[in-house]
């Protein structure tokens, strides 16, 4: 009988300390945001016409991070997803129209460092990002349609810095992302996408460098809470450049954002005494 009694206490042993170290384990949420941004755009792109557009533009976009544990749970991983949408005139005369839409991600793996400046953190690391984009000229010739792609590698780094106004606690967010190698699309000058589909992929990939394409991603929000969400506001601006072919393309975004964002936790995380360890909030 104590023979089966010990067997049974060895059986019992792992899954007991596993069950303490899951109750001692921090909390790490998911940090969410959700923005609708507006704002103005701008672009050119020879392939179609070699004459500059400007006008509307409207997207939507989504954040999540989240604290890892390796270092301390000094480790974040960051995803963007953005969907965006613009109409525009030629710039010289308000005539003309040319359209234009697209989706991005990226995925970053950032480090964070305190700094002697109480309420300020430092994340930096790298990131691989996708972006898509279509363009339509309506009044182009036999080519009024223009897509681009391309996927890239580089850097990205935030400021983070959290504050308080009078009793409305406040994080405010620069960050700034800077792909420096990636693989663009990229068709001859004058040759139709029909002419690709076809088969001619010649010198249609391109490996992309800051001497042949130019990219950079700049967000500032500041998120005022409210409880367990808060309101965010801020500006987002995106450059896309690229030069192959003798096709040059430019897109200009310049968006102020509004939406929410929060953490993510358990229904239970008040009771259960865990600490809570956030990616980006640096909230009790």
């Amino acid at each position: 009988m104590k023979r089966i009694l010990y067997i049974l206490a060895l059986l019992i042993l792992p899954f007991t300390a596993l069950s303490q170290e899951v109750a001692t384990r921090p909390q790490c949420p998911v940090f969410t945001a959700v923005e609708f941004e507006g704002g103005g755009s701008r672009l050119i792109d020879t392939y179609l016409t070699p004459y500059s557009y400007s006008g509307w533009n409207i997207g939507l976009n989504v954040e999540l991070m989240q604290a890892l544990k390796p270092d301390n749970y000094n480790w974040v991983w960051q995803q963007l997803i953005g969907l965006n949408y613009g109409s525009t005139r030629l710039s010289i005369s308000g005539a003309g129209l040319t359209i234009h839409g697209g989706a991005n991600y990226s995925f970053a793996m950032m480090h964070r460092s305190n700094t002697p400046i109480d309420g300020l953190q430092l994340y930096y690391g790298g990131n691989i990002s996708l972006m898509g984009e279509g363009l339509e000229n309506y009044h182009g010739g036999n080519n009024p349609i223009s897509v681009k792609a391309d996927i890239s590698l580089g850097f990205t780094g935030m400021a983070v810095y959290s504050f308080a106004l009078g009793k409305l606690p406040i994080t405010a967010r620069y960050q700034l992302t800077l792909p420096v190698v990636g693989v663009f699309a990229q068709p001859e000058y004058a040759e139709s996408y029909y002419e690709v589909w076809l088969g001619n992929y010649n010198n249609f990939l391109h490996c992309g460098t800051w001497a042949n394409r130019f990219d950079i991603d700049n967000r500032i929000t500041i998120d005022l809470h409210m409880g367990t969400w808060a309101l965010r506001m801020g500006y987002h601006n995106r450059i896309n450049t690229t030069y192959e072919n003798n096709n040059r393309y430019q897109l200009v975004l310049h968006n102020f954002t509004i939406g929410f964002a929060g953490d993510i936790l358990s229904l239970d995380y008040k009771k259960s005494n865990r600490p809570i360890v956030r990616a980006l909030y640096n909230l009790p």
